[in-house]
């Protein structure tokens, strides 16, 4: 099995300011450069100073707008010749943007996520638009991932408090694969289980967890990239997403307002470790209070009823994929439990 891995990685304030050096020093002297809606104008200044002291030569450069497959390949097929290498910088669409475009034609990809919101920027996977509907697409896990803890600091708190999210439920994820392995005998790759849930308990055993603090920040980005080389070492999403993305994915087709992708499968975490009786649900409430999640979520409270609908959709987003939902009775156990028990209030208008 032919496993990548990031070869750069950086995560480190002001690692913005020497995205030039790390493309110099990896061979790449002349790079197609795609932005996220809005991006250049945030950081573009930054990026161009630390691209023209290192003679990085930009090609081709393109804004972003969305992630319809059609228009990456178009885009994709349309790169110069002489770039060697694609830099994605911005949010999960343009990074998504940009990986599929190098999958597309065998060039290698430098992330620059702006923000944390999941664990995609280091997926081997991508999420697009195909006649409309999201697919979530095989493509290239990164050969670089550059992360300016500085940038992160000062992004929009909820991605951070997403990103959280995302990284919180590995828990769930690992203990779906576990009991699917019981109930099917599907295959559990034992090093990927371990990669997925180490990153998650270098977050639950970090001293100080504010979105403030720079060392924080710069951990649980290091842990959403070892969640992406989790997946790519187990050639799916097993150790990644488990029941809490199956209820978050119905929640984004029913909610009239869906919330950050994160923060749902950080609160549908909450919900699926209690149904599965993980002896880490405990932790999980405990760390989403540390962090701030729970209080952010507070004021940014999930439609109850669409939930509940979402948690009987779940199943039915993957068929064949087997979690705690699948379970007789499971459902039901579940919406009775968000309905009646008070603790949940805090996450549910």
């Amino acid at each position: 099995m032919d496993i990548r891995i990031p070869s750069l990685l950086r995560i480190k304030p002001n690692a913005l300011y020497k995205l030039g050096k790390y493309l110099r020093k990896n061979g790449f002297h002349r790079i197609a450069l795609y932005y996220g809606e809005g991006i250049a104008d945030l950081v573009g200044q930054k990026v161009e100073i630390s691209l023209d002291s290192s003679e990085i030569q930009v090609v081709t450069e393109e804004t972003v707008h969305g992630n319809d497959v059609a228009e990456i390949v178009s885009s994709a097929f349309r790169l110069p010749r002489e770039a060697q290498a694609i830099v994605a910088v911005g949010g999960g669409v343009a990074v998504d943007f940009g990986k599929y475009a190098g999958f597309l034609t065998k060039r290698p990809v430098i992330a620059v996520p702006t923000a944390i919101s999941n664990d995609g920027f280091a997926a081997p996977g991508a999420s697009l638009r195909v006649d409309g509907r999201r697919v979530s697409c095989s493509s290239t896990i990164p050969f670089g991932v550059v992360i300016d803890t500085n940038m992160i600091k000062s992004s929009p708190r909820r991605f951070t408090f997403s990103g959280i999210g995302d990284l919180i439920s590995k828990y769930s994820a690992i203990a779906d694969w576990k009991l699917a392995y019981h109930a099917t005998g599907e295959t559990i790759n034992d090093f990927s289980a371990m990669i997925s849930m180490q990153s998650v308990q270098n977050l639950v055993n970090h001293p100080v967890k504010s979105a403030d603090d720079l060392e924080f920040l710069q951990l649980v980005c290091g842990a959403l990239v070892m969640s992406g080389v989790a997946m790519e070492v187990a050639g799916s999403s097993r150790p990644a997403s488990g029941s809490e993305h199956l209820i978050s994915h119905a929640y984004d087709s029913i909610a009239p307002r869906p919330s950050l992708h994160g923060l749902q499968v950080g609160v549908a975490t909450l919900a699926t470790t209690w149904l599965q009786g993980n002896p880490a649900h405990q932790t999980v409430v405990r760390v989403l209070e540390e962090t701030g999640f729970t209080a952010f979520m507070n004021e940014n409270r999930l439609d109850r009823a669409a939930f509940l609908e979402a948690a009987q959709l779940a199943p039915t987003i993957k068929p064949g994929y087997h979690t705690v939902l699948s379970q007789p009775g499971a459902v039901e156990r579940l919406q009775a439990q968000l309905k009646n028990d008070p603790s949940w209030d805090v996450y549910f208008d």
